[in-house]
């Protein structure tokens, strides 16, 4: 899924760039400045990393299981390679804790919370920043339904759980976390080339060249017509950590 790194990494940022309203928003709402110590954990590319840092904050750090995307981000942010179930930081030497499209891709959401609360400091924040619910998806026309339901499948079976933005709340409150806020983020307008992009690395390997095709032009003349949605509601929680 990985393998125009390019690709993904751009992805990532156009990513980043449509939930910057939020993310500044909740920052403000844990009423942190700009010299909190912040880590990003699932950092990947970096992406969020660089729109902290052009937001102003100057003590970051990201951790991501995956060293050669660590090894792409730019700048002097301290980045570590490790699994966000088992973090090498000290407890408590963050002020808040992010993620951003990393909850879906972990094995246990919760115990990566509970990592992500233990390595921030009491009365501190945890900020899950975007993470989808495939469950509430929305296709048309009808015949591209099927579509939206073969890459929530493809995605389950590399291991992700697409369905997981509904269930932030719980998450939260079982972390022992307390919630500021939660809710949805207003989505930006989709980008067909790169939704399709996405979806294809998505069922590659699962349906034939053929039956990719036949999709294809499916979606593009949907988008041409102007009778194409595709909507995936994104959760987000903004939460406390105890003091």
């Amino acid at each position: 899924m990985k393998k125009d790194r390019s690709f993904w990494s751009a992805r990532y940022r156009s990513q980043v760039g449509w939930t910057g309203e939020l993310r500044r928003y909740a920052l403000a709402r844990c009423g942190l400045p700009k010299d909190v110590r912040l880590l990003d954990v699932g950092c990947g590319y970096g992406a969020l990393l660089e729109a902290l840092s052009a937001d102003g904050y100057t003590h970051l750090a990201g951790a991501d299981i995956d060293l050669p995307s660590l090894s792409e981000i730019p700048g002097s942010n301290i980045r570590t390679c490790a699994d966000g179930l088992n973090l090498p930081f000290a407890s408590g030497c963050f002020d808040a804790c992010l993620c951003h499209f990393f909850l879906l891709w972990v094995a246990d959401p919760l115990a990566a919370l509970r990592e992500m609360k233990r390595v921030a400091r009491p009365g501190g924040c945890l900020l899950a920043l975007a993470e989808p619910d495939y469950g509430a998806r929305v296709d048309e026309p009808p015949e591209l339904k099927l579509l939206g339901e073969l890459q929530t499948q493809a995605l389950q079976r590399q291991g992700a759980n697409p369905l997981i933005g509904a269930r932030l709340p719980d998450l939260y409150r079982q972390a022992g976390l307390s919630i500021i806020e939660s809710g949805i983020l207003g989505q930006g307008v989709p980008d067909p080339a790169q939704e399709w992009q996405v979806l294809a690395a998505d069922l590659q390997g699962r349906l034939s060249q053929a039956e990719l095709d036949r999709w294809r032009e499916l979606d593009v003349a949907a988008w041409k017509s102007g009778s194409r949605i595709l909507h995936v509601p994104v959760h987000y929680a903004i939460g406390k950590i105890p003091l």
